[in-house]
């Protein structure tokens, strides 16, 4: 029962994170972005042709910026590419869209990933990749990360390696704003494990295996970490 009332804790407060990560964006940029672009129109309608030309070419790549933005939130909220095409397209995607915004490049190995997984397991693997190349883009230092995704009849086993900064562990496993709450409550949510290796200046290594099958099993370990290579 401890372990049931863990895990719905741990969900509600990703949940909770989420929402407040995207009412944040919606706040500050969407919104900001929209008084801006009802502005332009507005100074467009009175403006001289060849003024009112140019501002609507602003406005325009404004709302390219908008619409750029709005596909990013869908994302954070629930990847419909995920449901349509599967995890293997939402990845591919996650990861162009991901270098493009952080300038980080994605080396991607994958095996067996043609196929449909449980809902469940394909959206804790997702949220398990995008969270923790979020951690890279924020604290690795590094141009370049590497994700391993491969599937048998059993796991879903996930890699995603930086040979960036690295931490400690006792820091990496306590720091709030690493989301390494959020990785494991995602992996315990569907009875998976996760572990994380690092090392300062070393890089680090987070090591997902979900279930394929038998959803809500009882994880075998739940968080492990050293102060190792990270291989």
């Amino acid at each position: 029962m401890d372990e049931r009332i863990e895990i719905a804790r741990i969900l509600v407060n990703i949940q909770e994170q989420e929402r407040r990560a995207v009412g944040r964006e919606l706040h500050e940029r969407l919104g900001q972005s929209l008084m801006v672009l009802k502005l332009l129109l507005a100074e467009a309608a009175g403006a001289p042709s060849e003024r009112a030309q140019a501002t609507l070419a602003e406005a325009q790549s404004l709302l390219a910026e908008l619409m750029s933005l709005a596909r990013n939130l869908s994302l954070e909220l629930r990847p419909k590419m995920l449901d349509d095409l599967g995890l293997l397209a939402a990845l591919l995607y996650l990861f162009e869209s991901y270098s493009s915004r952080t300038q980080v490049n994605v080396v991607f190995e994958h095996y067996g990933l043609h196929r449909r997984f449980p809902p469940e397991t394909g959206i804790a693997a997702y949220r398990i990749v995008q969270e923790a190349l979020d951690n890279v883009a924020k604290h690795a230092g590094v141009q370049e990360a590497r994700v391993l995704a491969k599937a048998d009849r059993r796991i879903l086993h996930i890699r995603i390696e930086d040979r960036g900064h690295g931490f400690e562990i006792a820091k990496l496993m306590s720091d709030r704003k690493l989301g390494i709450t959020g990785i494991r409550g995602r992996a315990m949510l569907v009875g998976g494990q996760v572990n994380f290796h690092t090392q300062p200046g070393k890089g680090t290594v987070i090591v997902a295996e979900l279930p394929v099958t038998g959803l809500y099993r009882k994880p075998a370990k739940g968080v492990t970490g050293d102060q190792g290579s990270s291989g």
